[in-house]
């Protein structure tokens, strides 16, 4: 070896020497520099996705069932005036119960008809004939090649100030006494109540969790936030009895009561002419009643309403939570890990109520059904205990058990009320986890 040799080497010494001497006081830092990224990089972050189901739901106590209010009786209706040629109308009062109705009268458009008409030939004009007696006829006049032919074609009741050809009633136990009794039927709440429980409750969950550092050498801490949504389901039903009150309007009766299939009026039968033809429900036969009551009463009778109720509790909520984590590693692919901290929240429900009262005589039953909205924020806390496999450096699974702990709130719609508990709940958990 000569100088030029040596000196080579030393060069080449000089300018690797610093490179060696940094490898070994960093070993680490020369690994990384020599390794792929996904070799060297340990993920923090484990993200969750996965499915729960509660042991039970919430539980809903209803309260003060069994009311059913008054309707309003009276109303008022818009009418074309008879007679008009401007489009004038006129307002006339109407009263609806639960067996019967009563609409006040005016006059028909007949009733305005001239007494006399000219038809020329080719033409058939419509005229009405007042007797005084409390009736009118209507005749139609037509002009054939110059002769005129009249033919009847009704016979009806005048318009009568304070009386009524407008009214209804459903049974004959109604007509006593010359008097037509119509009634509206309500109840009172005697402070019934109906509970459910709702069953096992399923729903999704997203969670995220943050590797914080050891603790010791077995455990890892880390912070553990999640979404949770479930669904809200109670519903029952059954029969319940409430304080019947019965209002009652009597009106005059104006003769025989309606009989039938056509019970009350305006009532027809075919109207035979001179001749032996007929005009089809020509003849008017309605009996008239006083268009206000004559007198009043109304009833309450203790236990006397059978009420068919079916009350439901409807909605979902979305827990929130967050807490701090420890796992520890059982071996290589299996692990188990444990998780407290606090939870919210934030539900909303729909309170449904339809009830049904059946009163003997009166055609259709009396039902309400009535809904109410309501959403509501709520604190608690929740626990957990997981297992997981680690299938990959990337994926895996999970299984567990989870408790949580809620509070509750009120809900109201038409008197009646609704206790939502969602108390302690515990279940299973399971889904899959990805870290990153």
């Amino acid at each position: 070896m000569n100088l030029r040799s040596v000196s080579t080497v030393a060069l080449l010494a000089s300018l690797f020497i610093p490179a060696f001497a940094q490898s070994s006081s960093d070993d680490e830092a020369s690994l990384s520099l020599t390794l792929p990224t996904d070799e060297w990089y340990v993920p923090k972050n484990t993200l969750t996705f996965g499915y729960r189901v509660l042991g039970n739901g919430i539980k809903a106590n209803f309260g003060n069932l069994g009311s059913l209010p008054t309707r309003v009786i009276e109303g008022k209706l818009t009418v074309a005036k008879p007679g008009s040629t401007t489009g004038e109308t006129i307002e006339i009062v109407t009263r609806n119960y639960d067996n019967g109705s009563m609409r006040q009268d005016y006059q028909r458009a007949d009733e305005l008809l001239p007494t006399s008409v000219a038809p020329t030939d080719g033409q058939a004009l419509a005229y009405g004939v007042y007797p005084g007696n409390g009736r009118y006829q209507t005749y139609v006049s037509a002009n054939s090649g110059g002769t005129v032919t009249d033919t009847q074609t009704s016979d009806q009741l005048s318009y009568q100030q304070g009386v009524t050809r407008y009214w209804t009633y459903v049974s004959p136990s109604q007509i006593a006494n010359d008097r037509v009794a119509m009634s509206t039927y309500s109840a009172a709440s005697e402070g019934a109540t109906a509970r459910k429980e709702e069953g096992m409750n399923s729903g999704l969950e997203l969670t995220l969790s943050r590797d914080i550092g050891a603790a010791g050498k077995r455990f890892q801490w880390s912070i553990t936030a999640g979404l949770a949504l479930n669904n809200m389901n109670a519903k029952t039903g059954g029969t319940i009895h409430s304080t019947l009150t019965v209002h009652t309007d009597y009106y005059q009766l104006n003769g025989p009561a309606p009989t039938g299939t056509t019970l009350g009026g305006p009532s027809y039968i075919d109207l035979t002419r001179p001749d032996g033809t007929t005009a089809t429900s020509g003849l008017e036969t309605t009996t008239t009643i006083g268009d206000t009551p004559i007198s009043s009463s109304t009833s309450s009778i203790a236990g006397g309403a059978t009420i068919l109720g079916n009350w439901k509790i409807k909605g979902a909520y979305m827990l929130v939570r967050v807490g701090p984590s420890l796992r520890t590693k059982l071996s290589e692919r299996f692990g188990l890990s444990a998780s407290i901290g606090l939870a919210g929240a934030y539900a909303g429900s729909r309170y449904s109520v339809v009830e049904t009262l059946d009163i003997p005589d009166v055609v259709e039953p009396i039902t309400e059904s009535i809904d109410s909205v309501q959403n509501k924020f709520l604190g608690g806390f929740y626990a957990d205990v997981n297992v997981d496999w680690v299938a990959n450096e990337r994926t895996g699974l999970f299984a567990g058990v989870n408790m949580q702990n809620l509070g509750g709130y009120d809900q109201e719609v038409g008197g009646r009320t609704a206790k939502i508990d969602f108390g302690n709940a515990v279940g299973l958990r399971g889904g899959l986890s990805f870290k990153f």
